[in-house]
This record gives C-alpha cells, sequence and structure tokens, in this order.
C-alpha cells in the first residue's frame, strides 16, 4: 500500500463530492444490482416452478446457492478492495451479473439454473452491497449514517420497481425473454463505476466528511487482517445479529410473491406489494440514518428491530387482512437495520480495513439470507403453510435484540480510518 495523498482542503455541506458524487452514484448502483438479483428476480418464481417441474424447497435452494456464493467470495472481494480497488471489483461483478441473468432466460434444468445463480452469487459479491458500503464509509466519518441510508435507499428503490417491470415484461414478452432483456441493465454501471465513483476522497484532495481531523485520526489507525477482526467481541455480535436479522428479511421477502398469490393475489398484485414493502424499508434508512447520528445507533437500531418483529408476528397469522400492516411494519424495520448494521460496522472497526470487515460480516449477514428463503420454503413442502417458517423469523429477531442489546458502541468520529492512494 503506497504513501497516502496529501489533503489539500475540505468541503462541507452538501457542496461535498461525497454527497452529490459519490452516494449518488453507489445509490443507482445498487438499484441495478440488488434490485435485479434480490427483488426482480422474484418474479420468475411462478414461471421457473412450471418450466422444471419442481416443489418451492428446490427453487429456493437457488436463493440459497447464489447468497452463500456471495458471502463466501465476498471474503475475496473484500480483500481485493483494499488492495488492488473497488472499481476493477466492481467490473468484474457487473459482467458476472449481465452473463448470469442473461442465462436465466435460457435455462433447462435445474441443474442450470444452480450454476446461473452461483455466477450471479460471484457477481453480488464484487459488484453488490458491501463494496458500495467500503466507499461511502471510506468518504464520511460525521453523517455517516445518513450517507449510508440515502445509499442504501438504491436497495429497496430497486427491489420495490423492478418486479412490477419485470411483471409486465413477462406478461408482454415471456419469461425468457424478459430475463434476456434484464441483462443489459449491468451494463449501464460501467460508465458509473470509472467516471462517477472515487474511491478515496484524498485522491482528490479532500478530506472525509468531518474534516481535517477525522482525516489525521484516519491515518493513525491500524490495518486490520482477518485474524484481527474475528478476534473481536464485537465482530460476532454484529456477525450474529446480521446473519438473523438477513435470514428474516430474505425469508419474507423472497417468499413474498408466492406467499401473496396463496392468500388469493394476482401476479400484478402480489408483484406490487414490493413496493410498500421497500419504499418504507427506504424511509427508514434515511429516517434511521438521521435518527442514529443524532440519538446513537444502538437505540435506534434496537426500536427497528422491535418494528420487523411486529410485522413478523402478524405474518405468522396468514391473514389477508393483515399482509399490508405486516409489510409497513416489517418493512420500516428491515430497512432501517440495512443501514444501521453497516454504520456500526464502519464505526467500531475504522475503515482502513473496512474491505476486509466488511467482507466478514457479509460471510455471516448473506449465510443466514442464503437460507432463510430456502429453509422457509422446506417448511411450506412439508407442512403446506408459511406459519413455522415465519415462527422462527420471529424468534431470530428476538435473538438480534439480544445481539444488539450487548454491544458496546463508541462514536463514529472515534473510529479509525486511514485513506491510502495508488
Amino acid at each position: 500500500m503506497s504513501d497516502p495523498v496529501t489533503v489539500t482542503r475540505a468541503q462541507h455541506g452538501w457542496r461535498f463530492y461525497g454527497w452529490w458524487g459519490v452516494v449518488l452514484a453507489t445509490l443507482f448502483f445498487i438499484f441495478v444490482t440488488n434490485g435485479l438479483t434480490i427483488g426482480g428476480i422474484q418474479a420468475f418464481d411462478p414461471h421457473l416452478l412450471a418450466a422444471l417441474s419442481i416443489d418451492r424447497a428446490p427453487l429456493k435452494l437457488g436463493d440459497a446457492i447464489q447468497l452463500g456464493t456471495a458471502a463466501v467470495f465476498t471474503l475475496l472481494t473484500g480483500w481485493a478492495a483494499d488492495r488492488i480497488g473497488v472499481r476493477p471489483v466492481m467490473t468484474v461483478g457487473v459482467l458476472l451479473l449481465a452473463a448470469s441473468f442473461y442465462g436465466l432466460g435460457q435455462v433447462e434444468t435445474v441443474g442450470g439454473l444452480y450454476a446461473l445463480r452461483f455466477v450471479m452469487g460471484l457477481g453480488l459479491a464484487g459488484a453488490g452491497l458491501a463494496v458500495c458500503v467500503v466507499i461511502v464509509s471510506r468518504w464520511f466519518i460525521s453523517r455517516r449514517g445518513l450517507a449510508l441510508g440515502l445509499m442504501l435507499a438504491g436497495t429497496s428503490l430497486g427491489s420495490a420497481v423492478l418486479p412490477t417491470v419485470f411483471t409486465d415484461l413477462i406478461a408482454t414478452h415471456g419469461w425468457r425473454q424478459a430475463a434476456a432483456y434484464g441483462a443489459f441493465a449491468p451494463l449501464v454501471l460501467l460508465p458509473v463505476i470509472w467516471f462517477a465513483i472515487r474511491e478515496w476522497p484524498a485522491r482528490i484532495g479532500l478530506a472525509p466528511y468531518g474534516g481535517a481531523a477525522a482525516h489525521a485520526a484516519a491515518l493513525a489507525g491500524p490495518e486490520l487482517s482477518y485474524r484481527d477482526i474475528v478476534a473481536r467481541r464485537e465482530f460476532w455480535l454484529i456477525g450474529a445479529a446480521a446473519f438473523a436479522t438477513f435470514y428474516s428479511i430474505l425469508a419474507v421477502s423472497n417468499n413474498l410473491f408466492l406467499h401473496s398469490k396463496d392468500l388469493g393475489f394476482t401476479p400484478v398484485e402480489s408483484a406490487a406489494l414490493f413496493v410498500p414493502l421497500f419504499i418504507l424499508g427506504l424511509v427508514g434508512k434515511v429516517v434511521s440514518g438521521v435518527l442514529s447520528d443524532i440519538l446513537g445507533r444502538k437505540r435506534v437500531w434496537i426500536l427497528n428491530l422491535v418494528l420487523m418483529l411486529a410485522g413478523a408476528l402478524m405474518l405468522v397469522t396468514l391473514q389477508k387482512s393483515l399482509l399490508m400492516p405486516a409489510i409497513a411494519l416489517f418493512g420500516f424495520g428491515w430497512g432501517s437495520n440495512y443501514s444501521l448494521l453497516q454504520a456500526i460496522s464502519a464505526d467500531v472497526f475504522g475503515s482502513r480495513s473496512l474491505g476486509r470487515v466488511m467482507g466478514a460480516v457479509t460471510v455471516l449477514d448473506a449465510g443466514g439470507g442464503a437460507l432463510g428463503p430456502w429453509v422457509t420454503s422446506l417448511f411450506y413442502d412439508r407442512y403446506g403453510s408459511y406459519t413455522p417458517g415465519f415462527w422462527l423469523v420471529c424468534a431470530l429477531i428476538v435473538l438480534s435484540i439480544l445481539f444488539a442489546a450487548s454491544l458496546r458502541l463508541r462514536s463514529p468520529e472515534g473510529a479509525a480510518t486511514v485513506v491510502p492512494a495508488t
């Protein structure tokens, strides 16, 4: 790693490039990547069930393969982001996502589906949420919660909009052609990577948001190995909460399309349910980002886990009339937890080795996310109901509350951050 670039000036307010450049660029980035692979792909579930003649558990095993692959390989991409830079890693990820989505429209066998979801997971490892969190956290020390909340709004917007887009494309062109169209979306991100994203503020002579003092603190921080990270109690509390939370999030969201059809919703109505789920998730990210900077991450985190729990308890009833309020509470809660976990990781470990930290945390959160849709569908195939699976979701959210309550946090301004240059 070479010597840091000299900071020549600080910017404040909305003139700061981190707000209108980095945050907006990464917001759009994950609008596409996470929107395609988390929300948009759910519109294909009924068609894959029919085309491949499989039950729900084998279908959702594909979700598990995708997210599990992303979890494992994020360790590698996190290291690569710290050593060779974020932009090359993102470029490879985008190309893999485009190839895998095109292949989805050509799939004929269950084995082929699993192979494509594996490649899609590789793409997410390089072009998913973790690398964007790394970039934004390097640019912000103060106001980090707000910055991450705004950036993470991209996941909510993408997952709200793209299920409806693909439902319409499928209705007019068929599901195979719709998947082929989806392959073009990641390619529009290539100019964003190379012309809008700046990995470190010091590369263009700026200090991170927070000023020269924050930059000086950044230069003093140690570089952490994976062994150093996993030796910390805070890592295991964050990681366990992330595992349980993301299990719950994906267990609900990745089964929502099929669950709502069981309750009597049409395909168009089922796709429309993703709008309140993810839009309220967006509101939760932004509101909680602001509140966490004022009231503290931990306090806001626990409050929103309680909201998630209330929504999950409503889902257990399997009542059509309770589905919308359940989605509202669950969506707001899960959106905020999405952003708070990232901000807390950055606050605790700093930014110098944040690629490694996010890689290690992502192994656990994506591992939970991988198991959630699959295990919930296993319960459905065994009992003919989502009730047992949703009860497990409730139990895991309670555990997340306990893990969050046990975590000791320091202020983000005290987090060690380093800004290197190539």
